[in-house]
């Protein structure tokens, strides 16, 4: 048996995912995440974008703490990955360089493709669907595919998400009319440049991604279900997911927290993250919804253990 570790330094939240590894398979024995806002400050500056130095202090704090639950571990591979803020920070490398320093790990940067290729393969291996659209929403990008009879026919990565849209249309706290529409539009042009979306009209759609885990938690609430690590598979219509959406559209900061309970740490980048969403759901006529909590780290490892 072999522990595969993988580190996973995202634009929200950085994330420990330890694996046990026999025979050609895997079993996720330890998991941890801390939000450690990556992407912090980027969607305010159409220029450069640069990692705060709040933000890296944050994620190698996380690291710290992280190493000291796998470093003892017999027979231990450890890979990093790192997803959309990294791609677009110009002091990347030398962020990179103090990780290497700390846990003696060389992080690979993910391009926008290969993390949505990786998760078309964690969906394609955790669920049983062959024609569906993906959408995962990260802090600093969103991933998109079509799957038609099992195969991928398109993928993209946009690269905006959750954190900086959020900054960059001001819904934070209540969104006012104004930002909104400009909001939905900026989105509608994003969408526009895709028009291979336009395969995934009528199919339902697959949801990764720390925004989207919310409203499955909601809706695992709502039907009196109690363990909410369970959503894997969890299904609703787009009509209740577009019922939360404007629910919480239309409270402030202080009332989404309320709202969102256990999950209020993600009150001020919801709207950030669900918008886009809302008007795929609508675009596309897609009618039904599947949450899924196999992404880019279990796309990562099924295709290791199948190398």
């Amino acid at each position: 048996m072999e522990n595969v570790v993988i580190l996973d330094l995202g634009s929200n939240s950085t994330r420990l995912s330890i694996n046990e590894v026999t025979n050609g398979s895997f079993r996720e024995v330890r998991r941890q995440k801390v939000m450690t806002r990556m992407a912090e400050g980027m969607g305010k500056t159409l220029g450069e974008k640069v990692l705060k130095k709040a933000a890296i202090e944050r994620t190698l704090a996380a690291l710290t703490d992280f190493k000291k639950e796998y470093q003892d571990l017999p027979n231990l591979k450890v890979k990093g990955i790192a997803t959309a803020a990294v791609r677009a920070a110009s002091n990347s490398q030398a962020f990179l360089n103090q990780v290497k320093e700390l846990t003696g790990v060389d992080v690979e940067v993910l391009s926008g493709d290969a993390e949505a290729y990786y998760d078309y393969v964690g969906v394609k291996n955790s669920l049983k669907l062959n024609d569906f659209i993906l959408c995962d929403m990260g802090g600093g990008s969103f991933e998109l595919a079509v799957v038609k009879d099992g195969q991928a026919v398109n993928l993209a990565s946009i690269p905006f998400g959750a954190v900086s849209l959020t900054e960059r249309f001001n819904a934070q706290d209540l969104l006012s009319a104004k930002d909104l529409f400009r909001f939905q539009g900026f989105v509608q042009g994003l969408f526009n440049e895709q028009l291979w979306l336009l395969e995934g009209r009528y199919l339902p759609l697959v949801l990764l991604g720390g925004a989207n885990r919310t409203v499955a938690r909601t809706e695992m609430m709502r039907r009196g279900q109690k363990n909410l690590d369970e959503f894997h598979g969890v299904k609703m219509s787009a009509r209740s997911f577009l019922n939360i959406y404007t629910d919480w559209l239309g409270l402030d900061f202080s009332q989404r927290q309320e709202r969102l309970g256990v999950e209020a740490d993600r009150a001020d980048i919801i709207l950030g993250g669900l918008t886009p969403i809302a008007q795929l759901i609508q675009q596309l006529d897609i009618p039904e919804l599947i949450f899924s909590e196999s992404g880019v780290r279990e796309g990562i490892l099924y295709s290791m253990v199948t190398e």
